[in-house]
C-alpha cells in the first residue's frame, strides 16, 4: 500500500492537471544549458528514476552527477549516493536541483534553502533526523519527526533553556519555541492564538500536545494553582478513555480535541476549555488484528482489586468479546503498564473530583458495556419473519446482570432490542425485530453510551477548569489527524479529510496574510501575490446546496436510499465541478474526490448507516430512566422524535456544525502549525523510511507549504546577506565601502534580469524566483573562471594554514616532549659494548659465540594476558617478542645460514646494562625529533627496546619486513588496540594518519644492510579506531568536493594496479583520483596533503558503518610494508610512473627501486576488537 501510495505521489499513475504534478514534472535548473544545448557537466541532482531507487524503493531518490554528453532532451547521470558503477539517461523532466555545501546541523528552516524541492526537503530532513535533531521549521510550519526515542530533549532543563533566553530566536526550533512565541504574542499583542498540532497516527502528536502544556504549567515553582493541576491530571484520563493500540501506534489517540487555555508565563495555566470530536465510536464494538480497544478496559480489567472485580462483575480479558475479534485479543503492549496506568487513572480521577459514587458509576458503566458485548442474539421463525431475534436464557442472564450494572430496567431495554414500534397515525404497531436488526441495536447502544461517557467526562473537566467570567484571550491547541488514505475509505474518512481542507484554506490565509503584512511594511506592490486556494473544494464538500453534505443528507432522509443510488447522485451532480470522479475499479460503489494532497478514492458501502447511527428514541429514554444519575445525565439535553430523523441529527450534519464553530474560533487567532511526522512503520529508534515520509509531507501539506512561499518574490535577504551570497558577480565592488543597499541595486541592475523581476524594499532585497536561478548561473559562470587557480592555490593556501596551526601549539608539544624524556628511566636504553658484541654474534653464528654471559637466576613472570592496563605493561620487552622474531625469520629470511639463538637473545634482552652513559645521548637525541608523537610514555619506551634490539643486525628486506610483523604483534599484546607499523626509507613520504588517529609515533632509525651500506629509517607506527561522526562529517563533505572534478582524461597509462582486494568499479574510481590528484601534486610534491585527499575521498564514500577507518600511504621510490593489509578486507596499491624523482635519483638507486616510481597505498585499518 504505501509503495503504491508513493508511486501514486510521485505522479506515475496521476492525470496531467493532478495537484501533485506541480511539485514533481518541471524542468530542473541544476543544469544550465548552453546555446549549443549541451548541459553543464559534474553538478550533482537528484532522480528517482535510477537504479537504487528501483532496486530499494524507500529511498524515493538518489543523487547523481551529471556527466558529458547530456543534451537538453535527456541527461547523461552517474550515480553516487549511494554508488553504482556506469551511467544512465533520464529526462531533464525526471531531475530535480539539489543543495550542494549545505551543512544539515544549520540549516533550522528548509525554506531558506536554495532548492525546496520534494528531494531537498527529504535529505536534509533525513540528515538532521539521523543526527537526532527531529525539529526543522518550513515557516510558518514546525515540523517534528517522531524518534520512537526518549532523546533528553523534553526536560525541565530545555524547558528552563526555552522559557528564560533573552534571545529566543537564536535557539534551534522546539515545541518549546513554538510555545514559548505564542505565549509572547498573547501577552504582547493581545490577541488569541492557536497551536495546531496535526499529523497521522504514531507521529507524536500526543506528546508534542503534552510538551507544550508542560511549557505552559512551567510557571515559577512558588506558584501552583488548582486549575493547572487538573487540566495536567486530565491527561492520563483523556489518553486511558480516547487512546489505543493500533498497528501503527501503541498509544494512538482515537479523537481529536481542541483546547483553549488562558495561560500566564508567571502563573501558568489559569482556566481552560476542552472540546472533543470524531471519537473512533466503533473500536468499543471491534478491533483490527493486533489492535486493542481502549486502554481503559485493560487497565481496569488488570488493575482491580479483588474487591472492584466482585463489585463490577469483571472477568478475565478472555471472556468478553467486545476485546477478542475474530482473530482473538491483544491484551499486552510493549512499553505499556496496564496496571500502573490504573494508579495513575485513580489519582486522576481524585484530581478531577470524581470519586465516590461517581467513580463507581464510571467503572459500572464501563463493565457493562463489556457485558452487553457478550449477549448472543439469535434467529427464529416467529410471526411470520423467518429470522426474528431473541435472546437465549444464558444470554438473558447476562443482560440482566449488564442492565444491574448500567441500573436500566433489564426488561425495558430487551423490548426494545427485539421489538420494534411503528406509529401509524394515532396506533402503534409492534413488530419483531430481525436478529441483524437486534444485533446492530446492541451495537449502537455500546458505541453511543461510550461516546456519551467520554463527553461527560470532558464535561466534568471542563466543569473544574473554566473561567466564571469568560477568558479574555487564550492559547487554543488543536491535536487532530492528517490527511488519511487507507485501503478502504469510507465516512470516517471523509469527515477527517474535510476537516483537514478547512485547515488547509486557514493555512493559505495565515501564509498570504503574512506574506502581504511582510510586503506593506517592505514597500513592495502586493500585486504579485497571485494563489489559488481551496475555497471552491470546500465548497463543493460542505456547501448548503449540491455539495458532498446536502446529499449525503438528503438520501439518509430518504425512504428508499441505497448506498449505489446515492453513488450515482454523488456523480451525477458533483461532477461537472471537477472535483468528483468515477472510480475505475467500481462505479457502483466508488468514487474520487480531489483533494489538495492527492485523489482518494472512497466507497459508498455502508456510508448511509454510517450516518445514521445513533440511538433510537426508545432506547434513549430507557438511558434516561436509569436510576444512577451518571447514566441518567449522559443523555441529557438529547431531544429525539420516534421513528423520525431530523436534519441536523445525522452524525455528518452534527460534525459539520461543531467543525464549523471551531474554525471559526481557531479563524479569529493567531495560528502556529506543528506538523508531526512518523519516520517508519515498525516504531525502530530512529528509523528511515523515505517514502513513508514522501506520502506525510504531502498530506500534512508541508511541500505546499513551500511552494506557497515561491509565489511573489520568494527570494527575500537582507542587503547584507544578499551581497554576500552573490559577491562573486563583482566581488570588487562587494568588497568596497559603500552602503549595501547601494551594492545589491548595482549587482542587479548590472546583471541584466529585468527590473519586474526585483524590489529593493527598506531593509531586504526581493527577487522571483526564476530571476533568483539566473542569478545563482551567472554567478556559476563566473565562478568557472577561477577554477584553473583552484588547483594551485587551494594546496598553497591549506598549507599556509596548517602552519599557522603549527605555530599555535608547537611549544605545548615541546614542552609535553621535554617532560616525557625526563621521566624516561637513566639506564632504560643503556647497553654495553659487551652485550652489543654479544647479540651481533649470537644472531649471526650462534654456535661460536665470542661473549659468555653470566647467567643471572631470574623470577617466573606471569605471561602477558590479552590486554593489560599501561600500568601493568611494564617497561620491558615481552618474552614472546624474540621468539616470534626468531620463528618469523626462519620463515621468511632467504639465507638458510642465518639463525637466531632465541635462548641467548631472550638472555641477553633481560639483561640490566651496567654501562649508565652507553648510548644514553645517542637515544635521547634520536627520540628529539620533530616528528610527531602522541603516544604515551611506556609506549614510546616500549617501542624504542623493540627497535634498540632488533635494528642492531644487517639487514634483508625481508628481514625487515618481519620486524614490523613482530613489534606490531607485541604491541598488540600489550596495549589492547590494533596497531599499524610502517617503515620508509625515503625522506619524501606521505601519511594520511593524523587526522583519523589520536596515537601516532614516529621513530628515527639508522640501519645497515648486509653489504655494509647504511641509511635512516622512519617507523611509523600508530593505533587505529573508527572515525568520529564530526570526522565521518568533514570527510564526506571532502568527498563531495573531490568528486566533483571533471573526469574526461585517461589515467590507466600512468596509474598501474599492483595489488587490490577491491571491487573493480571501486579500483577504477580511486585510480583515476589517485591519478588526477598525482597531476596537481607532482610539482609540489606535498605527499602528505595527496594522501590526505584520497582518504577524505575514501572515507566519505566507501567507509562502512561497522568498518574501520581507511589510511593512504604514499611514498616515492620503493616501499617496505609490513602486513599492511593481510588482515584487511580492503586494499588497494599502485604504482605511478614519476619522471621528475628520475632527474633527482641518486646514483646509487636503493634496493627494491629500480625505475623511478611513486607508490600508493590505500588500506582499510581493522576497526579495533578490543576495548
Amino acid at each position: 500500500m504505501e509503495r503504491k501510495q508513493t508511486q501514486m505521489i510521485l505522479g506515475r499513475r496521476l492525470a496531467k492537471d493532478s495537484p501533485e504534478v506541480k511539485h514533481f514534472q518541471r524542468k530542473s535548473s541544476v543544469v544550465p544549458f548552453g546555446r549549443d544545448g549541451r548541459a553543464a557537466t559534474n553538478f550533482t541532482c537528484w532522480t528517482a528514476d535510477c537504479p537504487a531507487v528501483k532496486a530499494d524503493p524507500t529511498l524515493v531518490f538518489a543523487k547523481c552527477i551529471v556527466v558529458g554528453g547530456s543534451m537538453d532532451t535527456q541527461l547523461e547521470l552517474e550515480q553516487v549516493d549511494p554508488p553504482a558503477r556506469g551511467t544512465f539517461t533520464v529526462a531533464p523532466t525526471d531531475v530535480f536541483n539539489a543543495n550542494e555545501l549545505i551543512e544539515p546541523e544549520t540549516v533550522d528552516d528548509i525554506g531558506y534553502l536554495p532548492h525546496t524541492n520534494v528531494a531537498c526537503v527529504l535529505d536534509v530532513l533525513k540528515s538532521r533526523f539521523l543526527r537526532s535533531i527531529i525539529y526543522t521549521t518550513a515557516e510558518p510550519l514546525l515540523v517534528a519527526i517522531n524518534p520512537f526515542k526518549d532523546l533528553g530533549n523534553t526536560t525541565d532543563a530545555w524547558i528552563s533553556t526555552y522559557r528564560n533566553a533573552s534571545k529566543p530566536e537564536m535557539l534551534p526550533p522546539h515545541v518549546f519555541k513554538t510555545a514559548r512565541a505564542a505565549l509572547e504574542d498573547l501577552e504582547g499583542y493581545k490577541k488569541n492564538q492557536s497551536i495546531i498540532v496535526s499529523g497521522e497516527s504514531g507521529a507524536g502528536k500526543t506528546e508534542a500536545t503534552k510538551q507544550i502544556m508542560r511549557f505552559f504549567a512551567s510557571a515559577s515553582s512558588e506558584v501552583r494553582t488548582t486549575i493547572q493541576d487538573t487540566i495536567m491530571a486530565g491527561n492520563p484520563i483523556l489518553e486511558a478513555f480516547g487512546n489505543a493500540k493500533t498497528i501503527r501506534n501503541n498509544n494512538s489517540s482515537r479523537f481529536g480535541r481542541f483546547m483553549m487555555l488562558d495561560v500566564s508565563s508567571h502563573r501558568g495555566i489559569q482556566h481552560g476549555s476542552i472540546s472533543n470530536f470524531l471519537l473512533e465510536k466503533v473500536r468499543v464494538v471491534s478491533q483490527e488484528a493486533n489492535e486493542r480497544s481502549y486502554h481503559i478496559f485493560y487497565q481496569l480489567l488488570k488493575g482491580a482489586t479483588s474487591e472492584m472485580r466482585a463489585k463490577y462483575h469483571l472477568r478475565s480479558l478472555k471472556e468478553y468479546a467486545y476485546l477478542n475479534g475474530k482473530n482473538g485479543g491483544c491484551y499486552d503492549v510493549p512499553g505499556i503498564d496496564d496496571k500502573a496506568d490504573f494508579e495513575e487513572v485513580l489519582q486522576s480521577l481524585d484530581a478531577m473530583q470524581i470519586t465516590g459514587s461517581k467513580r463507581h458509576s464510571v467503572f459500572s458503566i464501563l463493565s457493562g458495556l463489556l457485558l452487553i458485548g457478550n449477549v448472543s442474539i439469535e434467529g427464529k421463525d416467529a410471526q411470520g419473519v423467518p429470522d426474528a431475534a431473541y435472546i437465549s436464557p444464558q444470554s438473558e442472564e447476562i443482560l440482566e446482570e449488564a442492565c444491574q450494572l448500567l441500573s436500566v430496567d433489564d426488561a425495558a431495554l430487551k423490548k426494545e432490542i427485539l421489538v420494534k414500534s411503528t406509529k401509524v397515525g394515532p396506533q402503534v404497531i409492534e413488530g419483531v425485530r430481525t436478529k441483524d436488526e437486534a444485533k446492530t441495536s446492541v451495537l449502537s447502544l455500546s458505541k453511543n453510551v461510550y461516546d456519551k461517557l467520554f463527553d461527560w467526562l470532558v464535561r466534568q473537566l471542563n466543569s473544574l477548569i473554566d473561567a466564571p467570567d469568560g477568558m479574555p484571550n487564550f492559547i487554543g491547541i488543536l491535536d487532530i489527524f492528517g490527511f488519511e488514505v487507507l485501503e478502504v475509505n469510507s465516512l470516517e474518512q471523509v469527515l477527517i479529510n474535510i476537516t483537514n481542507e478547512y485547515l488547509q484554506k486557514h493555512f493559505i490565509d495565515v501564509v498570504f496574510d503574512m506574506e502581504t503584512k511582510l510586503y506593506q511594511a517592505e514597500g513592495v506592490p502586493t500585486e504579485a501575490l497571485e494563489y489559488t486556494d481551496n475555497l471552491a473544494l470546500v465548497g463543493a464538500l460542505c456547501g448548503k446546496n449540491d455539495s458532498f453534505f446536502a446529499l449525503l443528507e438528503d438520501a439518509c432522509l430518504g425512504i428508499r436510499s441505497t448506498d449505489e443510488g446515492f453513488c450515482g447522485t454523488i456523480l451525477r451532480r458533483l461532477e461537472p465541478s471537477g472535483f468528483f470522479l468515477e472510480s475505475r475499479r467500481d462505479k457502483r460503489l466508488k468514487f474520487i474526490i480531489r483533494h489538495t494532497i492527492a485523489d482518494i478514492e472512497y466507497t459508498c458501502e455502508g456510508m448511509l448507516e454510517k450516518n445514521k447511527d445513533f440511538l433510537r428514541k426508545e432506547v434513549m429514554d430507557v438511558m434516561k430512566a436509569s436510576t444512577d444519575p451518571v447514566t441518567k445525565a449522559l443523555f441529557e439535553g438529547i431531544e429525539i422524535e420516534a421513528g423520525k430523523i431530523g436534519k441536523g441529527t445525522l452524525i455528518a450534519s452534527r460534525f459539520l456544525k461543531n467543525l464549523e464553530e471551531m474554525i471559526g474560533i481557531v479563524a479569529q487567532t493567531e495560528a502556529h502549525f506543528i506538523r508531526c511526522l512518523k519516520p517508519n512503520e515498525e516504531k525502530k529508534p530512529l528509523g528511515w523510511n523515505g517514502s513513508k515520509v514522501l506520502n506525510q509531507l504531502f498530506s500534512l501539506s508541508i511541500l505546499e507549504a513551500l511552494q506557497l512561499r515561491q509565489v511573489g518574490y520568494a527570494y527575500r535577504r537582507n542587503f547584507s546577506e544578499f551581497c554576500s551570497h552573490f559577491r562573486w558577480l563583482d566581488l570588487g565592488l562587494v568588497n568596497s565601502d559603500r552602503d549595501r543597499k547601494e551594492v545589491a541595486q548595482l549587482l542587479l541592475e548590472q546583471s541584466g534580469i529585468p527590473e519586474s523581476s526585483w524590489v529593493i524594499g527598506k531593509t531586504m532585497v526581493f527577487v522571483k524566483p526564476d530571476a533568483a536561478k539566473e542569478l545563482s548561473i551567472l554567478q556559476r559562470e563566473k565562478l568557472m573562471c577561477f577554477q584553473p587557480l583552484i588547483g594551485v592555490l587551494g594546496p598553497m593556501w591549506r598549507k599556509v594554514l596548517l602552519r599557522k596551526k603549527m605555530a599555535r601549539v608547537i611549544h605545548f608539544l615541546t614542552r609535553l616532549e621535554s617532560n616525557a624524556r625526563r621521566h624516561l628511566e637513566p639506564d632504560s636504553i643503556n647497553i654495553s659494548p659487551e652485550e652489543r658484541e654479544a647479540l651481533l654474534s649470537g644472531m649471526e653464528r650462534p654456535r661460536n659465540p665470542c661473549v659468555v654471559v653470566k647467567k643471572r637466576v631470574e623470577p617466573e613472570r606471569a605471561p602477558p594476558t590479552k590486554v593489560l592496563s599501561l600500568s601493568r605493561a611494564r617497561l620491558s620487552l615481552s618474552k614472546e617478542l624474540p621468539r616470534n622474531y626468531a620463528a618469523s625469520n626462519e620463515a621468511l629470511d632467504v639465507d638458510d645460514t642465518m639463525s637466531v639463538d632465541t635462548d641467548a637473545f631472550l638472555r641477553l634482552k633481560m639483561k640490566r646494562s651496567p654501562n649508565e652513559n652507553y648510548l644514553r645521548q645517542t637515544a635521547l637525541a634520536r627520540l628529539k625529533e620533530r616528528r610527531p608523537s602522541h603516544v604515551c610514555m611506556e609506549e614510546a619506551y616500549h617501542v624504542w627496546r623493540s627497535v634498540e634490539l632488533l635494528f642492531r643486525e644487517p639487514l634483508s628486506d625481508k628481514r625487515l619486513q618481519n620486524i614490523c610483523t613482530v613489534i606490531r604483534n607485541d604491541m598488540d599484546q600489550h596495549y589492547g588496540f590494533f596497531w599499524q607499523v610502517i617503515i620508509n626509507r625515503t625522506p619524501n613520504f606521505g601519511m594520511a594518519a593524523t587526522h583519523i588517529h589520536g596515537s601516532l609515533h614516529v621513530v628515527e632509525q639508522e640501519g645497515m644492510y648486509r653489504d655494509g651500506r647504511q641509511f635512516l629509517f622512519h617507523l611509523i607506527m600508530y593505533k587505529t579506531r573508527k572515525p568520529r561522526k564530526e570526522e565521518i562529517r568533514l570527510h564526506e563533505r571532502a568527498a563531495e568536493k573531490t568528486y566533483g572534478i571533471c573526469r574526461k582524461r585517461d589515467f590507466s597509462g600512468i596509474v598501474r594496479v599492483m595489488n587490490s582486494k577491491v571491487p573493480p568499479y571501486m579500483q577504477k574510481d580511486v585510480s583515476y583520483l589517485i591519478g588526477m590528484l598525482f597531476q596537481r601534486y607532482q610539482y609540489t610534491r606535498d605527499w602528505t596533503n595527496f594522501a590526505t585527499c584520497i582518504q577524505s575521498y575514501l572515507i566519505g564514500r566507501y567507509s562502512e558503518p561497522f568498518g574501520g577507518a581507511w589510511n593512504v600511504v604514499a611514498q616515492e621510490g620503493a616501499f617496505f610494508l609490513s602486513r599492511l593489509w593481510t588482515k584487511h578486507s580492503r586494499f588497494l596499491r599502485v604504482e605511478i610512473d614519476f619522471p621528475a624523482l628520475a632527474e633527482q635519483a641518486s646514483s646509487e638507486p636503493c634496493p627494491g627501486c629500480p625505475t623511478p616510481v611513486l607508490t600508493v597505498v590505500c588500506f582499510e585499518a581493522c576497526a579495533p576488537d578490543r576495548p
